[in-house]
């Protein structure tokens, strides 16, 4: 009893005490980072609406792989069925490495692994260093998926998957956590790392 009256009598504050300027300052970049959270979870939810009601009148092409005149680029769409979109254009030696491209992918789980990194982005939006890391995130995806593909192929054939990497590619978009798309990050670089590949030796 005697402990609670001490405590009670000596840091209990007055009604009539205003909050303090770091408590105000506190609250205030709480709200400004919810804001920021809820812009970023809107967009993505926003821009993965469009894309579906675009892909509605979509039809199937094989297994896993459907067909679209309203995309310029394939790419991996959805979590739980992932589906492989590619637009009627694309067609021959550009179909099929493109969709030796996309398999990659889903066998990687990169349809997960992107949104992941899209709701980290999300969260920490404030700090351009997560920024950063998810440029070079989705960097690396569509590195790794070039690479398992022309690990297996001649010279010639990675002049080829170059030149469907070419002709698939878009204009730079915004940052989004979906879909994984073929020719929209870094295309320049890429083409660069396809023709200069040399298949590592076991031990690195």
């Amino acid at each position: 009893q005697v402990v609670n009256e001490y405590v009670s009598n000596s840091l209990a504050t007055s009604p009539y005490e205003s909050a303090s300027k770091a408590s105000i300052l506190l609250f205030a970049l709480g709200c400004i980072w919810l804001a920021g959270l809820i812009i970023m979870i809107l967009y993505s939810v926003i821009s993965y609406a469009v894309l579906r009601n675009k892909l509605r009148t979509s039809t199937l092409y094989a297994k896993g792989i459907k067909q679209s005149d309203s995309i310029d680029s394939p790419f991996v769409l959805g979590v739980f069925k992932p589906t492989i979109y590619i637009p009627y254009s694309l067609k021959g030696a550009d179909l099929e490495y493109v969709v030796s491209h996309e398999k990659a992918h889903i066998r990687r789980k990169d349809f997960l692994w992107k949104p992941l990194g899209f709701l980290i982005l999300s969260v920490y939006w404030f700090n351009p260093v997560i920024w950063i890391a998810y440029i070079f995130l989705c960097r690396d995806i569509e590195a790794a998926c070039d690479e398992k593909v022309i690990s297996e192929l001649d010279a010639d054939s990675r002049k080829e998957y170059s030149l469907a990497l070419l002709n698939c590619s878009v204009k730079h978009k915004l940052i989004t956590a979906c879909p994984v798309a073929f020719g929209e990050t870094g295309v320049k670089s890429r083409i660069k790392s396809v023709m200069n590949y040399k298949k590592p030796a076991f031990w690195i």
